[in-house]
Parts: C-alpha cells; sequence; structure tokens
C-alpha cells in the first residue's frame, strides 16, 4: 500500500487549465474516484501522477518521496514509479495471445521464466480468465479482453493502481460485472487506486473515497456516502445523483423556530436557518413522501410525468411554476394530472449560499464543519 500526495499542482494546455492549483493525499489502500464531467481536468491529474504529464507547478509525493518537483527539477520516469495503468482502450496486442499480452511486462522487466509463468496464471486466476491463456484478443468479449488488461497491469503487483475510464466501452451489465470485479480486486491486493470516471454509479460503488472536479477546481473530498448526502456545493448536489437532487430557491422568513423556508408556490418550517435572505434548498428525490390522499401538513400539487423504472417511479410533479422529482419504491398506480400531496422532512434538507454555492447547513440545520 503506497500513499500519494499533489501538492499545488496546476497544469495548462495553451490558454486552457486543465487543473488548478491541486492539492490532494489519497492515503495507502484507498480508492479515490476522480469524477467530473468531460473537461474537468480528471484524466490530465491521472495523467500527471503516472508521468505522462508533467505538472507545470507543484509536487507529486509517493510514499513521501517527489516524483516530480517543479521547483526542485524532479522528474522519475513512469517506468519507475511503480505503477499500473489501464486506459480506456484495452491496448491488448492483437497478434499476442492472453498470455503473452499479460507476461509482456514481466519479460521487459527480465524475470526469470519460471516466476512470470506463475505470476500470469495467479492473474489470469484471480480475473477468471484461467484457461484462456492461447486466445487472442479478437477471440474474446469485450469484457474479458477488459479483464485482460487488467491481468497485464496486475501482474507486475504494482503498489498503485491507475484506472482512466477503464469500463466506458462495456454494456451495462457488464459494466456491473466489472465493478464487482474490481471491487474485489482491490480488497485482495490492498492497493491504492486512482480511478477516473465520468460515472457516478461507478463513483458511488467502488470508491473509499470520491474527488469531484469542476473546471480543473477539486469541489469535494469525501466518502461517497457524504459526498451523496452532504454533497458541498451546488455543482456537486446536481451532478452526483440519479434523478438529481432537487434544488429549489427558498427566501427565509424569520429565524429560530418560527423560521419558514417560502419557496414562492408553498412554505415549510425550517428551525435555525443561517442568517440569509435567501438560500439553495437540497432535496433528494428519495426524501419526498407522496401521497395519493389529503394527509395533514402534506403540499397539493400536480403529477407531470410518471416514468416507470422496474422496482421504482420516478414522478416529476408541479404546483404552479415549481417542478420536483421524487422517487418512489413502493407499489403503486399514479396516473399523470392527477392531484397528489407531498411531505417534507427539513432534516434531509442542504442549505446553500446563493452566492458562493457552498453548503451552508447539513440535514440536521446545523453548521457545517
Amino acid at each position: 500500500m503506497r500513499r500519494i500526495e499533489l501538492r499545488n499542482v496546476s497544469k495548462r494546455f495553451g490558454k486552457v487549465v486543465a487543473v488548478n492549483d491541486l492539492s490532494l493525499v489519497i492515503e495507502p489502500g484507498s480508492f479515490l474516484t476522480v469524477l467530473g464531467p468531460s473537461g474537468c481536468g480528471k484524466t490530465t491529474v491521472l495523467r500527471m501522477v503516472a508521468g505522462l504529464e508533467d505538472p507545470d507547478c507543484g509536487e507529486i509525493l509517493i510514499d513521501g518521496r517527489p516524483i516530480f518537483s517543479h521547483q526542485q527539477g524532479i522528474h522519475v520516469p513512469p517506468s519507475r514509479r511503480g505503477l499500473g495503468l489501464v486506459f480506456q482502450s484495452y491496448a491488448l496486442w492483437p497478434h499476442m495471445t492472453v498470455f503473452e499480452n499479460v507476461a509482456f511486462g514481466l519479460e521487459l522487466a527480465h524475470l526469470p521464466a519460471q516466476e512470470i509463468s506463475r505470476r500470469v496464471a495467479q492473474a489470469l486466476s484471480d480475473l477468471q480468465l484461467a484457461g484462456m491463456e492461447g486466445r487472442y484478443p479478437q477471440e474474446m468479449s469485450g469484457g474479458q479482453q477488459q479483464r485482460v488488461a487488467l491481468a497485464r497491469m496486475l501482474a507486475p503487483r504494482p503498489g498503485i493502481f491507475l484506472l482512466d475510464e477503464p469500463l466506458s466501452n462495456l454494456d451495462a451489465r457488464l459494466r456491473m460485472d466489472m465493478r464487482s470485479e474490481l471491487k474485489r480486486l482491490h480488497r485482495d491486493t490492498g492497493a491504492t487506486v486512482v480511478y477516473v470516471t465520468h460515472d457516478q454509479i461507478e463513483a458511488l460503488t467502488l470508491s473509499t473515497h470520491v474527488a469531484v472536479m469542476k473546471e480543473g477546481v477539486l469541489e469535494q473530498l469525501a466518502p461517497p456516502d457524504v459526498v451523496y448526502r452532504r454533497p458541498a456545493t451546488v455543482f456537486v448536489a446536481d451532478f452526483i445523483g440519479t434523478p438529481k437532487m432537487n434544488l429549489l430557491p427558498a427566501a427565509v422568513r424569520g429565524q429560530g423556530e418560527a423560521a419558514v423556508l417560502d419557496f414562492g408556490a408553498f412554505t415549510l418550517c425550517y428551525p435555525g436557518p443561517p442568517a440569509l435572505e435567501r438560500v439553495i434548498v437540497g432535496i433528494r428525490p428519495e426524501s419526498i413522501m407522496l401521497y395519493l390522499e389529503p394527509q395533514q401538513g402534506a403540499v397539493e400539487f400536480e403529477t407531470y410525468s410518471v416514468l416507470p423504472a422496474g422496482a421504482e417511479l420516478i414522478v416529476n410533479v408541479r404546483r404552479g411554476d415549481l417542478m420536483l422529482t421524487i422517487r418512489e419504491t413502493r407499489p403503486m398506480t399514479i396516473e399523470m394530472d392527477r392531484k397528489i400531496w407531498l411531505s417534507f422532512v427539513p432534516a434531509t434538507f442542504n442549505l446553500y449560499d446563493p452566492v458562493t454555492s457552498r453548503l451552508l447547513t447539513d440535514g440536521s440545520g446545523g453548521p457545517v464543519p
């Protein structure tokens, strides 16, 4: 297990700032996912750790030893960083068998033939590829080819795995299978993993920590459940979650126990709000209770659309100009354009500053540390 640290790292491509003054610590044995939309700088971060790109400034350290330092003029080549790298494309040699592809890096390291055979066999067994040593890549499915690429990374036994959107070329079912394989691989090897993706499901299911980026800036670094339940900014709140969080502008009326949040179309009591006149309120779709009959304290809405999704319903509702999305997991039949009633639990709300976009309070209404 190895520790990675980035200190005030920046990278520009012409006039475009890909990564802006990034400081980040990746603890030994953790699975860090760098998450964000296209162009946010996540792949550039991984390539700088790998040594495929040099930062314009800052330092990168592994186990406390600089592998890059702009100030000290240090650049350790990729081959000496002890890293394993898997790209979005499988990058397998088509004229080589599975065995030869996995053994390629070991042969370059001049390991004994017996040791090479043992490591290749172990890596293929770990990824459920035993017995396929003699196949060529074109004779395998996409999921099998991706496993070969992972086995090739695994065979040299690096302490750090770097994975750049490795599941993007797979269909939905294979992606789910491979997520399970990666989770197990991390558990069995204890390696430090840096995983780049734009897929929030991969980030939430695989990671010990998630680093959410926007336009080269780190928006939040936290465990997946914290990123989901307490997004640090409006951007993270809007980006994380399917369906996404409801983000509603509201006026704050009064203070203390008598305070209310005024959404225009309706109001809700909210004890102890921040001392601001306006806030943005974040409410997860699963945190809203839906009723087909009037309930005390519930607010009347009208269904706009109903989207069945197997084990759940995604219901979009409106009241005046206000639209909300609800995730309903109870079996029920809901027609469009009918009246329904919603109840809200203020303890599940997140409040954001409309100027800075930063989280002001957690769900309990207490200050954010």
